[in-house]
């Protein structure tokens, strides 16, 4: 779980003051690119601003709490605009500014070769794993994404939900349980912790099989891995890139490397012996995705690729991507629908339920369903962060056509990026765009997308290419099949088999008011982890 940084003793002040002054001035030797071409920096009084200490400093340590506030502005500022134009976010992520690039040049931009735009140091540098995993071969050479694709592709991510829906029974069962056995009684329960137990095992299991995804103390450290991860890596992006980073950065690694080292001393024997098992002919018969990565590292030919404790920490970086984004997910889904007022709360659950008893198997034959809209209109909603698909510009310079206009025979803006630059997309604003979404977009509503699947000529295909939550073309997360196909079992098992209440004060509409209550670290979305539920098996 996170937990609250103490800011109440002398020695915590201290540590603030002082680093805050380090940090002064070390931004103050930063230049923010306030005078590109064609581009607005948000946030930057470009009249007033003299890039000196205190003007530079504050515009950088302001960026830790209203990057979302900019990014609004300079989204119905420019991007809305007839011809969409680019602006530009400071930013102590990068020390300095992103790029922040108009949803009409998502397409032309993204698919430009990785040797224009490079996606992997970019990506390294959202999620920071050189502080929280000690082998860099993991995320550098990443073969474990080749496995992934292979067998949970579209295609072959069915043949996993019969395992999937019985670890959802066996997990609900020992996680949600009321305090008593057979108690029909309400228990009340932390909604984050609640559902990342899930997660946990269901994911784990899938990932190393059995029996290391039944070991109850692997999945402790795993899941407390996960969010140490997480939360590391909130607060190292918050420290300028350079000295700073690379020397307290570590520091925020440190639990991550604890929680890794204790997953390790159990994984690494079971591997071992299953790698000694193939070595010696034995175990051929094994068709599990443990196997699968063991032979993907075979086929390198390279020793070092066999050595167990890689292979753990490879499927430990998977577990940590998995367990926490569908925990991300399915806690805020949680909230949006058991939040919603009353009357609409058991108008949208009569309808759930109705079509998962339709459906026996909610993970199949259903080309879209109620699950996948509410599972959308809450992932559209609640954006693990404020912009996203990030790239670095990785020739010394990125000419960027611009918007054209009908009619306008000069070629629309254009822009010319320098080496190093980094670009990224407005994705929480873009998936709260009226023109894309309809009436009400900062509103729950999740037969939105239901809706528009039902209306022939409607806006159905655009709100779903326009839904960015698992990325965009060949650098999408490999495992999003697999991801919403589990996400729509355990919200078919949850409205099935339990009543749900939020805990908390109600609002004005007669929904809780707590639901959405979430905070924005510079370009994370934090959520609220504090929420607490009720749970009752139903009868």
């Amino acid at each position: 779980m996170m937990v609250p940084f103490p800011v109440s003793s002398p020695a915590t002040v201290l540590f603030c003051l002082v680093a805050v002054l380090v940090i002064s001035r070390v931004v103050s030797n930063r230049k923010l690119r306030t005078k590109r071409e064609n581009i607005v920096t948000i946030g930057v009084n470009i009249k007033n601003n003299t890039n000196g200490i205190i003007s530079q400093t504050s515009v950088l340590l302001r960026s830790l709490t209203s990057t979302s506030e900019w990014a609004r502005n300079g989204y119905q500022r420019f991007s809305k605009t007839p011809i969409q134009r680019a602006f530009a976010l400071p930013s102590m992520w990068t020390g300095s500014d992103v790029v922040v690039l108009p949803p009409a040049l998502l397409a032309s931009v993204l698919n430009r070769p990785e040797a224009e735009l490079a996606a992997h140091h970019a990506q390294l540098d959202t999620i920071q794993l050189p502080y929280m995993m000690s082998d860099s071969d993991v995320y550098n050479n990443p073969l474990q994404y080749d496995v992934i694709r292979r067998t949970m592709s579209r295609q072959h991510v069915g043949s996993l939900a019969a395992t999937t829906a019985k670890e959802l029974q066996n997990a609900f069962s020992t996680y949600w349980s009321a305090p008593v056995k057979h108690d029909r009684d309400w228990a009340t329960l932390d909604n984050w912790e609640a559902c990342g137990k899930v997660f946990t095992r269901v994911a784990m299991l899938s990932l190393v099989g059995s029996p290391l995804g039944h070991d109850e103390r692997l999945l402790d450290w795993a899941r407390k891995y996960a969010s140490s991860v997480i939360t590391g890596t909130a607060f190292i992006n918050c420290l300028p890139p350079g000295w700073i980073r690379s020397s307290a950065g570590p520091l925020f690694g440190i639990q991550a490397r604890y929680y890794q080292s204790r997953c390790l001393r159990i994984m690494v024997p079971v591997i071992q012996e299953r790698i000694w098992k193939l070595q010696s002919g034995a175990g051929q018969d094994v068709d599990d995705f443990l196997q699968s990565i063991i032979l993907r590292c075979s086929r390198t030919g390279d020793p070092r690729q066999m050595d167990p404790q890689r292979i753990a920490l490879r499927l430990l970086g998977l577990a940590t991507m998995s367990i926490m984004g569908m925990v991300y997910v399915f806690t805020h889904c949680v909230a949006d629908v058991y939040g919603m007022p009353d009357r609409k709360r058991e108008e949208l659950l009569a309808a759930l339920e109705a079509e998962c008893k339709r459906e026996a198997r909610p993970d199949e034959g259903v080309t879209f369903s109620l699950l996948d809209s509410t599972l959308n209109e809450s992932m559209r909603l609640n954006n693990i962060s404020v912009t996203s698909l990030a790239r670095d510009v990785a020739v010394d310079s990125l000419h960027i056509p611009g918007v054209e206009k009908a009619g306008d025979d000069a070629g629309g803006i254009s822009y010319t990026l320098p080496r190093g630059s980094r670009i990224v997309f407005p994705t929480q604003d873009m998936h709260r765009d009226e023109g894309v979404y309809g009436l009400n977009p900062e509103e729950f509503d999740p037969f939105r997308f239901y809706r528009e699947f039902q209306t022939e000529g409607g806006r159905f295909d655009d709100m779903c290419k326009g839904l960015l939550v698992f990325g965009y073309g060949k650098h999408a997360c490999p495992g999003r099949h697999y991801a919403m196909q589990t996400l729509r079992q355990t919200l078919a098992y949850l409205v099935l088999n339990y009543d749900v209440a939020l805990v908390g004060p109600v609002d004005a509409d007669g929904g809780y008011a707590l639901r959405g209550k979430r905070q924005t670290l510079l370009n994370v979305n934090v959520p609220n982890v504090d929420l607490k539920i009720r749970v009752r098996r139903k009868r």
